[in-house]
């Protein structure tokens, strides 16, 4: 019996570890998405939005929504009864799995396309397509739609009190919880940890990188990359666990570190939940000095790679555009020359003015 009732308490110690969790997500994430929001969105550039941006962007309306979702969440952890029927049941935790896969595929294109700016700057142009920005965001919240169909149906109602995971056989649990941990986290962490190694390596390289831009760069990088791994990496130990268990012999101590694992979901999903908050922090933190010049258009400067939203000189990166792009030609150089590539430059008579 002293596994059982062991399992008991870290259920409830979960359970309350998780409510902490998700009140203080829905604090701290929704006024800080809806920030990161309003402040992408009320930035309209002639030219159009930077691809960064409108990743960042849809990162933050995927956050936003998910943390909306807080109040049910809460009512469940606290009261232990599932406030909505079977139905309410799949849809929540469809929608769940759907911010969260959009939420990492995103994160993984905005380190993609960081990586892209800084190694291969005479890209730069072609990242700003309104096409390339469609196309890829379909494909995102296509793959998204998708990955998360699972989740849905693998969540049923049981005794009109708890909805959670329930698999037909271990083979569906072993299964559905490692392609889960695969897409959802080791395949996209590598890329994460790939392109921001890439970026880091590119910085420190060169001459510039070690100046105020490439220090701010690194901070960012350095918080994001952590922050991603510490959040999800206890969800995904918990599938991994609960794997191992599907996979072992009934019985076996590698079962009852399952029934574990079950036990701790509520605390590690609480926890990767709060990484729907983190982002809007770790922007306004590290481009904190850029917001009072920049205006609404500082996360923009800040996916970009820019210096000072106002001062007389270009980032290395808007350099190397000019020196790959000859069509454009400086018009301005005074207060208006704001670090982000095509700022304060004409082509074809047309002036692009963020």
């Amino acid at each position: 019996m002293a596994p059982d009732l062991g399992i008991v308490q870290l259920g409830t110690a979960s359970r309350v570890t998780g409510t902490a969790f998700l009140l203080l997500a829905a604090l701290v994430g929704l006024p800080g998405n809806g920030f990161v929001v309003w402040s992408l969105a009320g930035w309209r550039p002639a030219r159009g939005r930077p691809l960064a941006a409108t990743l960042a962007l849809h990162l933050a309306l995927a956050d936003g929504a998910v943390l909306l979702l807080t109040p049910l969440f809460v009512a469940f952890l606290a009261g232990q009864a599932w406030p909505l029927g079977q139905a309410g049941c799949k849809a929540v935790y469809y929608v769940c799995a759907l911010s969260m896969y959009a939420s990492i595929l995103l994160t993984s294109l905005l380190s993609l396309q960081r990586c892209l700016a800084v190694t291969r700057p005479f890209l730069a142009p072609r990242l700003r397509s309104p096409a390339l920005a469609r196309r890829l965001l379909l494909a995102v919240w296509l793959a998204a739609l998708l990955l998360a169909a699972p989740a849905a149906v693998y969540r049923h109602l049981w005794g009109d009190r708890v909805c959670q995971l329930c698999h037909p056989s271990p083979a569906h649990a072993a299964a559905h919880l490692s392609l889960e941990t695969l897409t959802a986290f080791v395949l996209p962490f590598g890329l994460v940890l790939g392109c921001y190694g890439l970026t880091l390596a590119r910085l420190r390289g060169a001459r510039w990188g070690a100046g105020r831009q490439g220090s701010r760069v690194g901070r960012l990088v350095s918080a994001i990359v952590l922050a991603f791994g510490l959040l999800w990496a206890p969800y995904h130990a918990v599938n991994v666990l609960q794997v191992a268990a599907a996979l072992a012999p009934p019985g076996g101590a590698l079962a009852r570190l399952g029934g574990a694992g079950q036990a701790a979901r509520a605390g590690t999903t609480a926890l990767a939940f709060f990484s729907s908050s983190v982002n809007p922090v770790l922007y306004v933190f590290t481009a904190r000095d850029l917001l009072p010049r920049a205006g609404p258009g500082f996360l923009t400067r800040l996916f970009e790679g820019s210096g000072d939203a106002r001062s007389g000189g270009r980032s290395r990166e808007g350099t190397m555009e000019l020196r790959a792009t000859p069509r454009l030609k400086v018009v301005g150089q005074g207060h208006r020359g704001g670090g982000d590539p095509g700022d304060g430059m004409e082509k074809d008579g047309q002036r692009w003015d963020p």
